[in-house]
């Protein structure tokens, strides 16, 4: 949609009655003096507070009755579809449910919703009205996606304000959110409402709109849903010089002061944004358009991927180890004011304590509480520690899991949690599929004084912010939770780093010596990262070692991209299910892991002959000795059963007559080869290496 002209603003004089009673009542609030210095994306990130009671009431003496004023312009509303059936019910007198959505000036009391809430009891006083306050301070669509249903739907509400424009604007989650209220119940009413930041008032004087407006808009136009422009009147009064957009009593003299920070109303800017939506309403209602079903359109503008946006509380769907704790948040001090959000959040401060829940589909996050004691996270996703990556579309900010770029620890501490708790989110994408996912506090420490302006309280409490702890309080999915499985032997961060590194290392020998096609390819744990003769143990052979110890089967899968696509061998060899048995993973498990492992092998490199190197016998595993039979039976006849594939059994080589082993084949650790082991296992490979 190219940007809408608008007209003339403001055809009729701005001193109608909304105006004149904001004066009368003397509604400037104090302004707080940090807000003057912040840009308005710092401004949004600050008010991240606790959460206001979810429902609430309209009966305040305090509240301002505002009047739709004589302020006039026909685009500052675009009917559209209206909201015939909300207007049906209170012509009638019926009892009505109307829900706010959107972030800090939804939340907040004198932005809007409670002077917008007085008019409509003022306006329909024979219909009781219910009200829901599902705004969330500092929060776009993307999260309004995953909780509407939550917060909101679960209430079957007659009408929905939905308020995202400065937060933002990321119309895919907007879709989102309109399509799971129609799906939810098509007879609920949708009204988009269009707030502005600073600057945005030059956009209507000359005749457009705001571009974070438009997109928003575009969304609305598709589904016939009405919107309301905000700040239309208070862009013309701050053109003649009525209105300060930003600053404190102090510089607005006898000017009304529309906000401190260029974001969040005060009273008197709440009033105007309120009579706008008065206006709004009054037009909707004279269209008097007949009660209808909303219905979607043939196709959705951006796509369906956010109708499948929910929340769970993670007791819900996620396994936890016994650091973690359920905790009700009205029976702790600083976590009372989440308990509009969270009955109970779950919580652990200790090092390397996890949780895992699994789902199908591509993001999941986590709705949480940061504060002094929050610590850092780490990401696994199928058993892979990730890198977690920034990443951005129009008006949602994510991270990308990925094992090349970005951090392996998610901080949920930041310079906002000085002192102070405050409710914040973060959205992970991954590959669309089925993934299991651990998330394990992190035993790295944050520096968090290098984040903090202002050092008072860490100085006085430094054993508060040397916690590291975490407050969950919903799980966010993407798709749909299908059965956990705790992974088994997951990677320490210590342990990854060194991987990171040995990756990194081969990457940079292949740069230098890049690898011949058809060369010999031999992957596994350490037992072959160590054998470091392997080459010269084949003479005349192109031989190339990708061992890299401490991996599992389930790792060999997470770093294929690394260890086998870049090549071109004629044989693969693999030796899977060493360091399997050591994490206690049962033969059944492990054999899922080989065929995908496989799986993957195969379609990758059809030509090339895969070779399955048997599990070795060793001292440190002969209590698993059953174990690793049963394994190398079940990859012995897997192997058989496909083409281009063999079993080479290293297992019965290195047992004696009686079953014994001999020690000269092993360390003193017990479980890695001496060059005794590995002139056993060459001469059992001898006869598979062509």
């Amino acid at each position: 949609m190219n940007k809408r002209t608008l007209g003339r603003i403001c055809r009729v004089g701005a001193s109608g009655a909304a105006l004149c009673f904001a004066a009368g009542v003397m509604l400037i609030s104090p302004v707080p003096a940090w807000a003057q210095g912040m840009t308005d994306a710092e401004a949004i990130e600050a008010s991240q507070d606790g959460a206001s009671p979810l429902m609430f009431k309209a009966d305040r003496t305090d509240i301002p009755l505002v009047t739709p004023g004589d302020f006039s312009d026909e685009m500052e509303c675009a009917v559209r579809s209206g909201l015939p059936n909300f207007f049906a019910k209170v012509s009638c007198g019926e009892d009505v449910t109307v829900a706010f959505v959107g972030g800090s000036i939804t939340q907040g009391d004198w932005c809007y919703r409670l002077q917008t809430s007085r008019y409509m009891e003022n306006r329909w006083q024979d219909s009781g009205f219910t009200w829901i306050n599902a705004g969330v301070s500092g929060t776009g669509t993307d999260l309004g996606a995953f909780r509407i249903g939550e917060q909101v739907l679960k209430y079957n509400p007659d009408l929905v304000f939905v308020e995202f424009a400065v937060n933002g604007a990321y119309a895919e989650g907007m879709e989102g959110i309109i399509r799971k209220i129609i799906s939810s119940n098509p007879d609920t009413d949708i009204c988009l409402l269009y707030a502005i930041k600073t600057g945005q008032t030059a956009d209507y004087l000359n005749g457009s709109v705001p571009e974070t407006v438009e997109r928003l808009d575009k969304v609305a136009e598709h589904y016939g849903i009405p919107a309301i422009h905000l700040g239309m009147e208070a862009a013309r009064l701050e053109k003649d010089g009525k209105l300060l957009w930003k600053g404190n009593a102090k510089s607005a003299g006898e000017k009304i002061l529309f906000s401190a920070d260029g974001l969040h109303p005060s009273k008197e800017g709440g009033n105007l944004y309120a009579a706008a939506i008065a206006r709004g309403l009054e037009k909707m209602s004279a269209a008097g358009l007949a009660p209808k079903a909303h219905s979607m359109p043939a196709e959705p503008l951006y796509g369906t991927a956010w109708d499948d946006a929910c929340m769970y509380a993670p007791t819900e769907i996620a396994g936890y180890d016994g650091n973690w704790k359920p905790v009700r948040t009205s029976e702790k001090a600083e976590l009372k004011k989440f308990s509009g959000w969270f009955d109970t959040v779950l919580t652990s401060g200790r090092k390397e304590s996890y949780f895992w829940f699994a789902f199908e589909g591509d993001m999941f996050g986590f709705f949480d509480i940061g504060g002094p004691e929050a610590g850092q996270l780490e990401i696994l996703v199928d058993g892979e520690l990730v890198k977690l990556k920034n990443a951005a579309r129009k008006g949602f900010g994510y991270l990308l899991a990925n094992d090349k770029e970005g951090e392996h620890v998610l901080n949920r501490f930041n310079r906002w949690c000085d002192n102070r708790y405050r409710g914040q989110h973060v959205v992970i994408q991954v590959p669309e599929g089925e993934h299991q996912v651990t998330v394990r506090i992190s035993s790295e420490v944050c520096d968090k004084a290098s984040l903090l302006k202002n050092h008072t309280d860490i100085d006085a409490n430094p054993e508060k912010y040397a916690e590291s702890r975490i407050w969950i309080g919903r799980i966010l999915l993407r798709g749909k939770p299908i059965e956990a499985h705790r992974i088994k032997g997951v990677p320490k961060l210590k342990q990854q780093l060194k991987w990171d590194d040995k990756l990194e290392r081969y990457a940079q020998q292949d740069i230098k010596n890049p690898p011949a096609d058809g060369v010999i390819l031999f992957v596994g744990s350490s037992t072959i990262e160590n054998w470091k003769t392997l080459s010269e143990d084949f003479p005349g052979k192109h031989v190339l070692n990708r061992g890299v110890s401490g991996t599992k089967t389930i790792d060999m899968i997470n770093y294929f991209e690394h260890l086998i696509t870049p090549y071109n061998p004629s044989q693969i060899f693999l030796y899977p299910g060493d360091n399997d048995i050591g994490y206690k993973w049962t033969p059944e498990e492990i054999m899922e892991q080989v065929r995908k492992l496989f799986a993957m092998t195969r379609e990758a490199k059809p030509d090339a002959e895969i070779v399955f190197i048997s599990i070795k016998p060793s001292p440190r595993r002969m209590k698993d000795i059953d174990k690793i039979r049963e394994t190398n039976a079940l990859i012995r006849e897997f192997a058989e059963s496909q083409p281009n594939t063999r079993y080479a059994d290293v297992f019965g080589a290195m047992l004696g007559e009686d079953g014994s082993l001999d020690p000269a084949y092993y360390r003193e650790d017990g479980l890695h080869l001496t060059a005794e082991g590995y002139k056993v296992w060459h001469d059992v490979l001898a006869g598979y290496i062509r």
